[in-house]
């Protein structure tokens, strides 16, 4: 079995204090390269400090009264109606949760709650994971740590049971009952139960109903604080599902019957339940039914089954069809004889596998593809005038004269050609895949921005641009879209002396004046009036930006030292 990644319960409350109050784990999801949110959240715990939260509030006000407290982005999960909303967290609220939770002895009550939430038989693999200094691209610990302790665990069960119970929970964190917080730190319903009224507990509801404008029900989305909350609650689900299952297994022995061996990997809210004997294996889910049930919790019948195939059933059903279609699709050798049918099979697939992680891949691999046909000609064109004619296998060529990559390069290097569509047609491609695969957009944009720049034609790229803008920026919900379309024409904006996007964060970008990002009036002003909104934007990144957008992670892998 897979060594398993050093988690944040093996730190102590100073470091775990640390740890939530890092930039990159305030925010969970990715962001252009030149955001950065560790000076505001320096500030705002230098300035709070251990000031008690009812001394910091304005007097006679409530939050609940107050709009955009966090910055809402709503992410479609299936390019259609379903959605994931996720947040940037209030940097006030955000530090007095992480405070409530990480104080010396917070932290003890909450690690020592965690062991008991340790069963035999039942694994979970989700508590935070402490990331490596440098990583090649986003969340690459924490994905690693889900390949070992879920896809390669579930592989290496099959060797030891015949059937697998797969399960999720539907809206998960949306669903969550505040209420069930009492009785995580209470242990309600469970051999260690106690009469104590745990303070952390009804302090976490109350910074929860202040993140969600007074709402009663379920938890923000968007940083690893909130994933390590919700952990508390699925972690006690963990607790009463072991109990659950020792009671099952006496009303055996009671009938003299051996209950059979199994085990359970749980990963935040998806189920793998390992047994030999089909029928236990279905009194176990029905366990684990009516154990979510009493935490307010649904298991999502569209992804629930039981599978005698443990090996193909283990591995994500995207990352098979990925796998199956390598001799279509191969990194090493691709068979598509044009740029246009690749990202038009990506295209397809994305389909019948919205926003997947083998969609992101595949964006990836045919990025790299171009880069790699577009190196010769960038680099024999660094060498030339911009009025420069030049004589390639015999051929004379004007390289502003068309917008296609191919036409441009197939003169330079018939070995390598590869008939394909103008950058235009292209792009076409790219921004109906963007639509339907709204968490990807930025992969797709980095495809884009790197053909839009291979072009001599300025206004032919500023054209596609603003097509690209359009269709992009003008529909709901189009937020996510703007932070990486800013990133990918803030160079060209900067020359124009203008920028398009309305969302706040993009006019930090670009310099303009922003009031507040987030509505703090509910706060005594002492506390908030010289939040240093500029320093979310780093200006020395911003220098490096290039119209070739660059992921955080990418530039600090190639630039660490080997």
């Amino acid at each position: 079995m897979a060594k398993a990644a050093k988690n944040i319960l093996t730190l102590n409350h100073e470091e775990v204090m640390d740890f939530f109050m890092k930039s990159e784990h305030y925010h969970g999801f990715e962001l252009p390269e030149y955001f950065t949110f560790d000076e505001v959240l320096k500030h705002v715990r230098e300035k709070l400090g251990t000031t008690p939260y009812e001394e910091c509030l304005q007097e006679g006000v409530s939050f609940e009264s107050f709009p955009d407290v966090n910055i809402d982005i709503l992410l479609n999960k299936d390019g259609h109606y379903a959605v994931r909303p996720i947040i940037l967290a209030n940097p006030f609220l955000y530090y007095f949760l992480v405070r409530e939770v990480c104080c010396e002895n917070n932290w003890h009550i909450i690690k020592t709650l965690f062991e008991k939430f340790n069963v035999p038989h039942i694994t979970s693999c989700a508590i935070p994971v402490i990331p490596n200094e440098k990583e090649a691209f986003h969340k690459a610990t924490t994905i690693n740590n889900w390949w070992n302790s879920m896809e390669q665990r579930s592989i290496e069960l099959s060797l030891e049971y015949r059937y697998m119970f797969v399960t999720d929970i539907t809206n998960c964190y949306g669903s969550v009952n505040p209420q069930a917080f009492d009785w995580a730190f209470s242990l309600k319903g469970t051999s260690h139960a106690t009469s104590n009224q745990s303070t952390i507990a009804k302090n976490i509801q109350k910074y929860l109903r202040a993140f969600q404008q007074g709402r009663n029900i379920g938890i923000p989305q968007g940083s690893a604080i909130f994933d390590f909350v919700g952990e508390i609650i699925l972690g006690y689900s963990d607790l009463l599902l072991h109990e659950a299952l020792l009671e099952k297994a006496r009303e055996y022995e009671e009938e003299g019957r051996a209950f059979p061996n199994y085990e359970i990997i749980r990963y935040r809210d998806d189920y793998r339940i390992f047994c030999s004997n089909k029928d236990v294996l279905e009194e176990i889910s029905y366990v684990l039914q009516q154990v979510l049930e009493r935490l307010n919790f649904r298991m999502n019948s569209q992804k629930t089954k039981i599978s005698e195939s443990i090996v193909t059933d283990a591995v994500k059903a995207d990352k098979l069809a990925y796998i199956y279609n390598t001799p279509i699709y191969n990194k090493k050798g691709v068979d598509f004889d044009s740029f246009e049918k690749h990202l038009l099979y990506i295209l397809m697939f994305s389909r019948q596998y919205p926003d997947s992680g083998s969609v992101r891949t595949m964006l990836s691999d045919i990025d790299k593809r171009i880069e790699e046909w577009l190196k010769p000609f960038e680099d024999k064109n660094r060498s030339m005038t911009d009025n420069c004619k030049t004589i390639v296998l015999g051929e004379e060529s004007q390289l502003n004269k068309s917008d296609s990559i191919f036409s441009k390069l197939k003169t330079y290097n018939r070995a390598k050609y590869i008939p394909g569509g103008s950058i235009r047609a292209l792009s076409a491609v790219c921004i109906q895949i963007a639509l339907e695969n709204a968490g990807s957009v930025h992969y797709v944009l980095r495809i884009v921005s790197r053909m839009i720049d291979s072009l001599n034609d300025m206004n032919e790229k500023q054209r596609i641009i603003d097509l690209v803008y359009n269709k992009l920026c003008n529909q709901p919900n189009s937020d996510y879209n703007q932070l990486w379309l800013q990133n990918m024409t803030y160079t060209q904006d900067k020359k124009r002396g203008t920028s398009p996007y309305p969302l706040r964060l993009c006019q930090v970008v670009a310099n303009k004046d922003v009031a507040q990002l987030w509505n703090n009036d509910w706060m005594r002003a002492e506390f908030t009036n010289s939040l240093p909104i500029s320093s979310i934007v780093d200006q020395e990144t911003l220098k490096k930006i290039t119209p070739v957008i660059v992921f955080r992670e990418s530039r600090a892998y190639s630039e660490q030292d080997y």
